[in-house]
C-alpha cells in the first residue's frame, strides 16, 4: 500500500493554483491540524493493520514549512501506527524559500529519501506574474542544498507562463536537466476562479497560445533526452533508475491511501489485507474546519466524514486502467482495446509484445486521442 499524506499550509497562495492549500494561517490552526492528521494516521494503522508500505508522499501545500520538531513528531507517528512500516521511497515536496539545510537535515534524519521542489520558472519575470514566493537565485541555491542532502530529487517547471519563449525554456529545461536526475514539466492549466485566470480574462495577463505550449511541451522532452532524462510519463523526466515509484503507483492503480485534507483514497483490501468485493475511491473534506471537526469527532477510521466515496464499476476501473496507463511509456496491455476500431486514432498508438503506448505525436494530442478510445 502507498501512503499520501496532506500538508494544505502555504506562505502564499500562487495565482494559478487550485490546490487544497491555505495561506497565512495561525500556528494554533497548523497545530490542530497536524494533531488530527496524526489521529487519522492512527486510525489507518488499526483499520489496514496487515498494510505494507511501499511508498510514502508527503505533498502540499508546502511541507517545508514544518518544523524539524513537527517533521520528526508526524514521522514517529506513521512509523508507530503502521506495523508493516519500510517504504523503500519517502518523498517529500519542498518550495525553494523554505528549503533549508535545517529543514532539509531534518526530512532527511526523518527518512525521507527523495525531495520534489517546486523551481516552476528560472524567469523571474515569470515567478513574479504568477505570485510565486522565490526568485531564481534562491531555486537555484534551494537545489544546490537538496543535491549536497539527497541523491535522488526532482525539480517541477511549467511551461505556458506569460513570459516564456523557446529560447528561455530551452535554457531553463536544460539547467534543470542537468542539475537533477528527475525532471517534471507541466503545461500551465488555468483553473476557473484563481486569481490568474481572472486577470487573463480581465485582459491583465496574456499567456501562450496552445500551439506555443505544445512547441514549449516539445523543447523541453528533447533538452532533457539529450541529457539522458527519458520521459516515462506524459510530464515526467527521468534517468533510469530514478522514476518516482509513488507516482507510478498512482498510473498503475496501486492500492494508495491518502490522509489529510482534501487527500484521495483507493482502497482495495480489507483489514486483513484480502481483496474486497469491490474497488472504493475516498475524499477528505478540503475544508480545514470540517477536516479536523470531522477527525475529532469519531473514533475509527471508518467512521471518518468523506468529502466524496464511490464504489467502482468494472467499467470505471477498466476506463482508469486505459486513461492511466497510456500517460506513462510502458502503455496498456492491448486486451484492454480488444474488439474495437480506432483507426482515426491509430497512428498515434505503438503496439508491441501485447502492449499499446502513445507514440511521441500522440501525447502531444492524447485527450483528443483518449476521447476517441474510451
Amino acid at each position: 500500500m502507498e501512503l499520501y499524506i496532506h500538508f494544505p499550509f502555504c506562505r502564499k497562495k500562487c495565482a494559478y493554483c487550485d490546490f487544497t492549500s491555505y495561506a497565512n494561517c495561525s500556528e494554533a490552526l497548523v497545530f490542530s491540524y497536524l494533531t488530527a492528521l496524526k489521529r487519522e494516521i492512527t486510525f489507518a494503522g488499526e483499520r489496514f493493520p496487515n498494510a505494507v508500505i511501499d511508498t510514502v508522499y508527503l505533498g502540499g501545500g508546502t511541507p517545508s514549512l514544518m518544523t524539524p520538531r513537527e517533521i520528526e513528531s508526524l514521522f514517529n507517528k506513521l512509523r508507530s501506527a503502521f506495523k508493516h512500516f519500510g517504504p523503500s521511497e519517502v518523498s517529500v515536496e519542498v518550495n525553494p524559500e523554505s528549503a533549508t539545510d535545517e529543514v532539509l537535515s531534518a526530512f532527511r534524519d526523518a527518512g525521507v529519501n527523495r525531495v520534489s521542489m517546486g523551481v516552476q520558472s528560472l524567469s523571474d519575470d515569470n515567478l513574479r506574474s504568477v505570485g510565486r514566493v522565490h526568485d531564481a537565485a534562491t531555486a537555484r541555491a534551494a537545489a544546490a542544498r537538496i543535491a549536497k542532502n539527497f541523491d535522488n530529487f526532482s525539480l517541477d517547471i511549467i511551461v505556458g507562463l506569460p513570459y516564456d519563449t523557446p529560447q528561455l525554456v530551452r535554457e531553463e529545461v536544460g539547467e534543470v536537466g542537468e542539475l537533477a536526475p528527475h525532471v517534471s514539466v507541466y503545461e500551465l492549466t488555468l483553473e476557473e476562479g484563481t486569481p490568474l485566470a481572472c486577470a487573463v480574462a480581465e485582459d491583465r495577463v496574456w499567456l501562450p497560445s496552445d500551439d506555443e505550449v505544445a512547441e514549449y511541451m516539445d523543447i523541453a522532452a528533447d533538452v532533457l533526452s539529450r541529457g539522458g532524462i527519458e520521459r516515462y510519463e506524459v510530464s515526467n523526466f527521468a534517468k533510469r533508475g530514478f522514476e518516482c515509484r509513488h507516482n507510478l503507483g498512482y498510473w498503475t492503480r496501486e492500492e494508495y491511501l491518502g490522509l489529510g485534507a482534501g487527500a484521495h483514497s483507493l482502497v482495495k483490501t480489507d483489514a486483513e489485507g484480502k481483496a474486497l468485493g469491490a474497488e472504493i475511491r475516498f475524499a477528505s473534506p478540503k475544508d480545514l474546519n470540517a477536516y479536523i471537526g470531522g477527525i475529532n469527532c469519531v473514533d475509527a477510521f471508518d467512521d471518518v466524514p468523506r468529502a466524496d466515496m464511490q464504489v467502482l464499476t468494472e467499467a470505471d476501473i477498466r476506463t482508469e486502467r486505459i486513461m492511466l496507463g497510456l500517460r506513462t511509456r510502458e502503455g496498456i496491455e492491448e486486451e484492454l482495446l480488444a474488439g474495437r476500431d480506432f483507426g482515426r486514432v491509430e497512428r498515434f498508438l505503438k503496439r508491441g509484445g501485447g502492449r499499446v503506448s502513445l507514440t511521441d505525436e500522440g501525447i502531444a494530442v492524447m485527450n483528443s486521442v483518449l476521447a476517441e478510445i474510451i
